[in-house]
């Protein structure tokens, strides 16, 4: 057997989400974020032939699971997305945690409360969390999900993860959900909206500072529009806002650490009885390279300009039309552009 060949990653796990009640609440989409690697390989016999159909298995140590693969025709097995034991929060998530803190500083009788869906895979990271300022944390226990293999990152799609989030707010009655802008392993940036619809409360995404006005009840939030722009958005509580990447995370007092490693997190069940999946990643893998053909360049021209020519022959030209106007306009242009192209069926189309 050749020696297997091993590629790591950072990417983030599960969920975590920080409550603030009294008008507060705080929710994201990652937990921890994870060393991921691919093993691989290809086993071969005496004479160094390929040996098809054989059974290779991987056994993780520390906790004894084992993953088994059969090789192809070729004598070749992959491995994807194992584990190498090293986590870390999602900064899209410490961010909204330290927006979350910076308005327990400034007003009085907020609370901090931390949750985190599915198993404690980064305890020790969610208790610097904890020793940074906050004050509760609860586990959402994830019970009844599908098969691990469904998903490649072991997680509930974002439906079923706003599903459980959503139940955890109504149970701690939060008023303000802040949630990281998108986790880091699919990037997919839907927990929040999916939150907030599931609440039916008002959603701002990507914000990066905010501050409330406790004579009127007014939060306003500074929110990024892409391209360096920024926009300033009034809204009421209850509301759920996706944080973008703002300040680090204050340091944890050391007093405060100690406090936190003896904290026993409480627990929240909900059974089996969650909504179904809507999503589910069947496959996951690098992009394929695509070579273009470039003709030669003119032997008559001075070298600059062939390389030029080289270069520009390089580019490709996208077709795309950019939106304006109000978020009301694009969303019927967006909804205009499918119906033409045949995504969606027209208001015309026969039952």
């Amino acid at each position: 057997m050749k020696r297997p060949t091993w590629a790591g990653l950072y990417r983030p796990l599960a969920a975590v989400a920080v409550c603030m009640t009294l008008g507060l609440t705080f929710s994201g989409e990652a937990q921890a974020q994870a060393v991921r690697g691919t093993l691989l390989g290809t086993v071969i016999d005496a004479q160094e032939a390929a040996i098809p159909g054989a059974t290779v298995t991987a056994t993780e140590t520390q906790t004894n699971i084992a993953r088994s693969v059969v090789t192809n025709e070729s004598g070749y097995y992959i491995f994807a997305n194992m584990r190498d034991g090293v986590y870390r929060v999602n900064p899209h998530d410490e961010a909204a945690l330290e927006l979350a803190l910076r308005l327990k500083d400034e007003y009085e009788n907020i609370t901090v409360t931390l949750l985190t869906l599915g198993p404690m895979i980064a305890q020790h990271e969610i208790q610097r969390c904890m020793a940074t300022g906050a004050d509760d944390l609860y586990q959402i226990k994830v019970n009844g999900q599908p098969p691990l293999d469904s998903d490649p990152l072991d997680q509930p799609d974002p439906w079923v993860k706003s599903d459980l989030m959503a139940r955890a707010v109504k149970e701690l009655q939060g008023d303000l959900v802040l949630c990281g802008k998108e986790s880091l392993d699919k990037s997919s940036g839907q927990v929040g909206a999916l939150l907030a619809r599931r609440l039916d409360l008002p959603f701002v995404s990507a914000i990066t500072d905010l501050s409330l006005d406790e004579t009127g009840g007014i939060l306003q939030v500074q929110r990024s529009a892409g391209r360096g722009i920024r926009e300033i958005i009034e809204c009421r509580p209850p509301a759920v806002l996706s944080v973008d990447l703002g300040p680090d995370l204050r340091l944890p007092k050391f007093t405060s650490r100690k406090w936190a490693e003896a904290y026993t997190p409480r627990q929240l069940a909900y059974g089996a009885d969650v909504d179904a999946p809507k999503i589910v990643c069947t496959r996951r893998f690098q992009p394929r390279p695509r070579p273009k053909m470039v003709s030669a360049p003119d032997s008559r021209l001075h070298g600059y300009e062939r390389i030029m020519q080289l270069l520009t022959g390089s580019k490709v030209e996208k077709k795309g039309e950019i939106l304006t106007g109000s978020p009301g306009s694009q969303v019927e242009g967006i909804i205009s552009f499918l119906k033409a192209n045949g995504y969606i069926e027209s208001d015309s189309a026969e039952p």
